[in-house]
């Protein structure tokens, strides 16, 4: 107990886990081993995966004297495991970690939980809940919605999915742009008054103006960047892939088929030089430059904003230094560093925000009374560049950023590359523990497009780059993703978004299904290839796609499975 979170992660990042000699792996102690229900014991039945313990729950006699003192248990446990089978999940079992499930897994078992209920009267918000979610679990995810909306109860959802907004049965569009150009009610009606609305960003998705294709190039003849044969890794089962450069390459596949398996857990140690492990059998690349861009966080706290991680914000400092008033008072880059002891704020250490640890709450970070948020030393505050304070220009947006220094190369190329992810809107002082998970990693990916376009070719790997993107940000993001794929470098992308994937070079599909069922190969090609490949799980999605989205209004795509 005396050791600190980070401090207990990183030393069990070396221990191995051994069975238990005392319970043989059950965890109970002796006795509660030993209770029974119908000659099944509850280490036994942990053993199960979903799809077991909900014939099993559903098999039960409910009127049989010894289960009538755990028939309300029962009936919960069944609606659970039911709304688990619901998400796609009916594979998983009962004990796994949960360190080893999937981005997607880990969403669907956090809806499960709360929606497995059979509650009546409840409004039940949830923000993006498709995130990391295949097009066909989204339809059960919906239909699971609509059951609720059906029994009384009411849904509000945070959602950009097509799919979901067409669906929905009240649509509110915000908008018309983000941060200081969003903020106003844009309309709000059912889907077909928003798609008629000529001021409505969504309604150009639903009218299916916001499509997006492939450069049409053939890859086939590239340069191979990385080669990647026999992955074996968690569910994988021999699975071989490459990449070229100059390509950008889609990886697909159901949540739980082993995407992440495949790329964050076999190619980038691979390219990182690290020995097989029997990961794979045959591996050639390892020259290759690799950077990978998720959605973690970038800092915990107010001391890393998007200027220091970009590194902005260093050449804005030596612009303040080189003022007349700031060599008048000896002041250097140092002096504009809200780091640094010399100009920060000594009575919030150059956060602009004091935080009080609460006993049994999260941390509360309350506004610095003395520099009233402003970071900086009183003097510091009074040196101005083109009539600017640091604290001014770290309280501008990027695009405003942009208008202020647009006689600064070297600025212009870091602020530009924010802009061409989405970021224009986004401040430069923003504290890293307020920005979601998508606004850190297209920051992240921003900083690797400034260095992309600088530097030599290098190995883009990114993690569904689309999480928490409007439709509209999308084809900008893939815009700028196949312009470094035609400046030569090798861009892979796990993705679940059929737009984003329809806007790739070249597919990879693993399936068909998630966990053991899934890590095969089960097609690659074109997007054309996969909407003719009957073994694609995703083909009638990308079909969906290209035909405008008016199938998911209909009926779900032959091939998939709304139940």
């Amino acid at each position: 107990t005396w050791l600190s979170r980070r401090s207990r992660t990183s030393i069990e990042a070396a221990m191995k886990r051994r069975k238990c000699r005392a319970c043989k792996g059950e965890r109970l102690k002796p006795e509660w081993r030993a209770v029974s229900i119908e000659g099944v014991r509850l280490p036994e039945a942990l053993t199960w995966d979903v799809a077991q313990g909900l014939a099993w729950a559903q098999g039960l006699d409910r009127s049989s004297p010894r289960l009538l003192a755990v028939e309300p248990v029962m009936s919960e446990l069944e609606g659970r495991l039911a709304m688990l089978d619901r998400v796609g999940l009916s594979y998983l079992g009962l004990d796994r970690r949960t360190g080893t499930l999937s981005g997607g897994e880990a969403r669907r078992v956090a809806l499960a939980s709360g929606l497995g209920s059979q509650l009546v009267g409840v409004c039940y918000v949830l923000d993006e809940p498709t995130v990391g979610l295949h097009p066909r679990d989204v339809e059960r995810l919906v239909c699971s919605l609509e059951e609720l909306r059906d029994r009384g109860n009411s849904v509000v959802l945070v959602e950009h999915d097509e799919r979901v907004i067409r669906r929905a049965d009240w649509i509110v569009d915000l908008g018309p742009g983000a941060g200081e150009g969003g903020g106003r009610l844009v309309c709000a009606g059912d889907p077909a008054f928003v798609e008629a609305s000529a001021k409505s960003a969504t309604g150009e998705l639903l009218r299916g103006e916001l499509r997006l294709s492939s450069r049409g190039v053939d890859s086939k003849g590239g340069r191979v960047a990385v080669q990647l044969k026999g992955a074996r890794t968690h569910n994988l089962k021999g699975v071989d892939v490459h990449v070229s450069w100059g390509e950008m390459l889609g990886v697909c596949g159901p949540s739980g088929s082993g995407k992440s398996s495949l790329i964050i857990d076999t190619l980038i140690p691979g390219l990182a030089g690290e020995s097989s492990k029997g990961r794979w059998s045959k591996f050639t690349g390892r020259g290759a430059k690799a950077v990978l861009v998720d959605a973690k966080p970038i800092g915990s706290s107010p001391s890393s904003v998007p200027a220091t991680y970009s590194g902005l914000f260093d050449l804005i400092r030596a612009l303040f230094a080189r003022t007349t008033e700031a060599a008048a008072l000896g002041f250097g880059p140092a002096h504009f560093s809200f780091n640094s002891s010399r100009g920060r704020c000594p009575a919030c250490d150059g956060n602009g925000a004091t935080k009080v640890e609460l006993q049994f709450l999260p941390d509360l970070w309350l506004v610095c009374d003395e520099c009233d948020g402003k970071r900086y030393r009183p003097e510091v505050l009074e040196i101005a560049w083109r009539g600017k304070s640091i604290a001014d220009v770290l309280n501008m947006s990027v695009d405003q950023a942009s208008e202020f220094f647009q006689h600064q190369p070297r600025l212009q190329a870091i602020l530009e590359s924010k802009s061409d992810v989405g970021l224009g809107y986004l401040r430069l002082g923003q504290p890293a523990n307020t920005l979601s998970g998508g606004e850190a990693q297209r920051l992240k990916l921003a900083s690797e497009l400034s260095a992309a376009k600088r530097g030599l070719s290098r190995v883009l790997i990114l993690d569904e780059p689309t999480t928490g993107l409007h439709a509209k940000d999308t084809m900008r993001l893939m815009k700028v993703l196949q312009q470094l794929a035609s400046n030569g470098h090798a861009v892979v992308m796990i993705e679940h978004d059929p737009a984003a994937l329809a806007a790739c070079d070249r597919l990879i599909e693993l399936g068909p299904d998630g966990g053991e069922a899934g890590g095969y190969l089960v097609a690659q090609g074109s997007s054309k290839d996969l909407q003719n490949d009957p073994r694609s799980p995703t083909g009638p999605w990308l079909s969906d796609h290209e035909s405008g989205g008016q199938g998911s209004n209909r009926a779900v795509p032959a091939g998939s499975s709304a139940t």
